[in-house]
């Protein structure tokens, strides 16, 4: 049987690690400069992922409001940055949450319906 969606655990796995990705290099810049506003430049390359694949992971990622984005202007263009919720899906090292941590308006049931138009 042959497919191109991607499968749903590797899609969640893919997600979570676009995630890890902005929290390492949060904690850099954070590190590094004093004058950091949390704002990021776009992940564009990860090792072991597709570069085509991050277009959806990003958009079913600011879809679900694990990561933010903002318009900083033509010579910055697009920023990003891991939302509150995004930080703990880093944290948990899952994109499923528990009843009591839903925000029904933002948070995913483990991504199932999100997952399959994002793919």
């Amino acid at each position: 049987m042959s497919t191109t969606q991607t499968p749903p655990d590797t899609f969640d796995q893919n997600c979570l690690t676009v995630l890890e990705c902005y929290a390492v290099r949060d904690l850099a810049a954070k590190a590094t400069n004093t004058d950091y506003a949390g704002w990021l430049d776009r992940i564009l390359e990860v090792p072991g992922l597709e570069s085509s694949s991050l277009t959806s992971i990003h958009g079913f990622l600011i879809a679900q409001g694990l990561i933010k984005f903002e318009f900083t202007g033509r010579s910055v263009g697009l920023q990003y940055q891991l939302s509150n919720l995004g930080k703990e899906c880093v944290a948990r090292k899952s994109l499923c949450f528990s009843d009591d941590l839903r925000n029904t308006d933002n948070v995913m049931d483990c991504a199932s319906e999100a997952k399959a138009q994002a793919a």
